[in-house]
């Protein structure tokens, strides 16, 4: 690295190249489908070539040099003088991953420039092509005299040059060059090497060259020319050599990833943001200013004890406006914190082309809603579950050629991949036409793998057997592989979504495909929830409004017991489960009798059921605290909230409740 450069700008001009380098999975993709889309090609070249020219100016001569040979690469593709194929997109897809890892470690901190030896036959790979020029694309005229050039001296050195007409006509050719390239024929840059020079001036033959070169042996064929080791030992001595650099190379690669995991955990984190975002920000913190100036005010009015009814007046309205400065911050501090979703989804279609390429599958792949924007503490959380989903989709879910073509459907497997935003929730649905899920299949996998009891099995619904795949250790897969079968991944998937208080659901019919569902809150930094505030003895509790229907104060023939039920209550002829939050919580209620307390009627999409509290405080709208990982596990609880008296309430998660108690009707 250049000495006196901030590591500051260093450290953002690595970032700034490691997003760029994000942004070719996709693109490359982009170029196998329409290898005639030169703006694809130019806008490839451009990055790699501005990714040279930065690495130059850090004097980081391993990226300049490896960044240099895929930009000669990428420019005989622009210029026609080389076709996109499936092994040379391979190739540009490993050159890209080789420079991101070299830009992973020079953001760990080593600034060693050696290339590793994956890195090297990339490399090697690289250059031997643009050594050898594809069939059917013609050489340029410069090649091509240099051709002839060769042969004018092999003539010479056979005596042929002397003969009238190969003579004669090694002038024409000699005209047509200087006609053809002008002063390049004169200045064409290469500089002759010595065997050349005395071959031209016939001191010596192309023969005598090329013994003297064959020659020059390695260390090893002298130790055997000098009887000090054997063939046989040479050869071991070689593999061992080989097996030694293989594994310093690991030992290696395993040190940098250990560096570069410490370095994440201690790195802080960073994010670009609008200058527009802050300068609005900034305008709502100078009219909370003004604000506080209003309360000061008030303040001294009610310490002078005149014109109270005035002054409540003005702190009414004051109060409201205070409210709706902070609605304001909040929802400008979040604006401030959304980040593009397309960071992720552009490293789909890499993804699901590797994957599909080495499980023999074809797949087409589509995208919708990249471009929206969530907090950047879900974008963080996001990656690895749906990595893991459409890993399971690509493996399990969806079927070989053959077995498409025998299952009368389209070759190419459909999978689809979209995002939006419904009702303050982000939903990102996966969703693929093969085969489905079977619902018997994976009970009775469950079953076999000890996970769930036979009983259990011939109670639970298909719904509820579908979402057995989320249990960890199953797997229905037949032997392990790269991609599956280790009983791990999609119970990482229900791990994250729970941590990012969200939930999946998983709707898929046999033979048709499936669609799993991921609904999370827009921010996992900043959540607010609008509920009912009731009190359950000496606890407070907030039910969210969401699933509040009504409440209500039954009478004492409303309440009956159902035998291997429980309680009841009957609405309007329909009949509820009823479940005592004092009971579930281990809390002692104030109100023994049903009839005492209050009935707060639970429903939303198919499930209901009313929960018994002993009165209704207020409407609240409070923000959302995680409790911590020692609460965490807790069954019904979303997390905690600071309420105005100051004491903590609990958010409690109704379906959970409802899920553990198993006392909800499906209408």
């Amino acid at each position: 690295m250049i000495e006196g450069i901030d590591k500051d700008i260093l450290d953002e001009f690595i970032k700034e190249t490691m997003e760029a380098l994000d942004g070719l999975d996709a693109q490359f993709i982009s170029l196998e489908r329409n290898p005639k889309d030169s703006e694809v090609i130019n806008s490839i070249f451009r990055g790699v070539h501005s990714i040279k020219g930065s690495s130059s100016f850090f004097n980081l001569n391993h990226v300049r040099s490896f960044a240099h040979k895929f930009e000669n690469l990428l420019d005989d593709l622009r210029k026609d003088k080389r076709s996109v194929t499936r092994e040379i997109i391979d190739l540009l897809l490993k050159g890209k991953d080789s420079l991101a890892n070299m830009f992973t470690k020079l953001l760990a901190g080593d600034m060693s420039d050696e290339l590793l030896a994956e890195d090297q036959v990339i490399l090697s790979t690289v250059e031997k092509l643009l050594e050898e020029p594809e069939a059917g694309v013609l050489d340029s005229p410069a090649q091509i005299f240099g051709k002839i050039n060769d042969l004018r001296k092999a003539l010479a050195e056979d005596g042929l040059l002397e003969r009238p007409l190969v003579s004669a006509l090694m002038g024409l050719v000699t005209d047509l060059r200087r006609v053809t390239l002008g002063e390049e024929a004169k200045h064409d840059g290469s500089v002759p090497k010595l065997g050349e020079i005395l071959v031209e001036q016939g001191i010596i033959n192309n023969k005598d060259v090329v013994e003297a070169l064959s020659s020059q042996k390695k260390l090893g064929e002298i130790l055997v020319g000098q009887g000090k080791v054997t063939p046989d030992e040479l050869e071991k001595a070689a593999l061992e050599q080989k097996k030694k650099a293989d594994n310093s190379a690991r030992e290696k690669l395993a040190k940098e990833s250990e560096k570069q995991t410490e370095k994440k955990s201690s790195a802080k984190k960073t994010m670009r943001i609008e200058e527009e975002k802050i300068d609005n920000f900034m305008d709502l913190v100078g009219e909370l200013i003004i604000n506080a100036e209003v309360f000061n005010y008030i303040q001294k009015k009610l310490a002078l004890g005149v014109d109270l009814d005035k002054i409540v007046s003005e702190f009414r309205n004051a109060n409201m406006e205070f409210n709706e400065l902070t609605f304001k911050l909040q929802r400008g501090i979040g604006e401030v914190r959304k980040v593009s979703i397309n960071g992720i989804f552009q490293k789909f279609p890499r993804m699901v082309r590797d994957l599909s390429q080495s499980m023999g599958k074809q797949v087409e792949l589509t995208l919708t809603g990249d471009n929206l924007l969530v907090d950047k503490s879900l974008y963080e959380q996001l990656e690895s579950p749906l990595n893991h989903i459409i890993r399971n989709a690509l493996d399990h879910g969806l079927e070989t050629t053959e077995g498409r073509i025998a299952a009368d459907k389209d070759p190419v497997g459909k999978l689809h991949i979209g995002a939006e935003e419904i009702a303050g929730d982000f939903i990102i649905t996966i969703a693929d036409d093969g085969h489905g899920m079977n619902a018997d299949k994976l009970r009775g996998k469950a079953v076999e793998k000890g996970l769930i009891s036979q009983s259990a099995a011939d109670s639970m619904s298909d719904k509820d057997a579908y979402k057995i795949i989320f249990m960890p250790g199953f797997s229905t897969a037949q032997k392990i592989t790269d991609v599956s079968g280790r009983g791990v991944g999609m119970d990482v998937v229900m791990t994250a979504i729970k941590e990012a208080k969200g939930k999946a659901d998983i709707e898929t019919t046999l033979g048709k495909g499936s669609k799993f569902s991921l609904i999370m809150p827009m921010s996992t930094t900043l959540i607010t929830i609008s509920g009912l505030l009731v009190a359950v003895g000496t606890e407070r509790y907030i039910i969210p409004m969401e699933w509040v229907k009504e409440s209500l104060r039954p009478s004492q023939g409303q309440i009956s017991t159902v035998k291997r039920k429980g309680e009841v209550v009957e609405i309007r002829n329909t009949l509820y489960p009823l479940l005592r939050l004092g009971h579930f919580f281990g809390v002692k209620a104030k109100c023994e009798h049903p009839w005492d307390g209050v009935v707060m009627v639970i429903e939303k999409e198919d499930k209901r059921c009313c929960f018994l509290v002993d009165e209704i405080i207020e409407e609240a709208q409070v923000v959302l605290k995680d409790l911590g990982r020692t609460f965490r596990n807790i069954k019904g609880i979303l997390g905690g909230a600071i309420l105005g008296d100051g004491r903590v309430g609990l958010a409690l998660d109704v379906e959970g409740i409802m899920q553990e108690t198993s006392l909800f009707h499906e209408r």
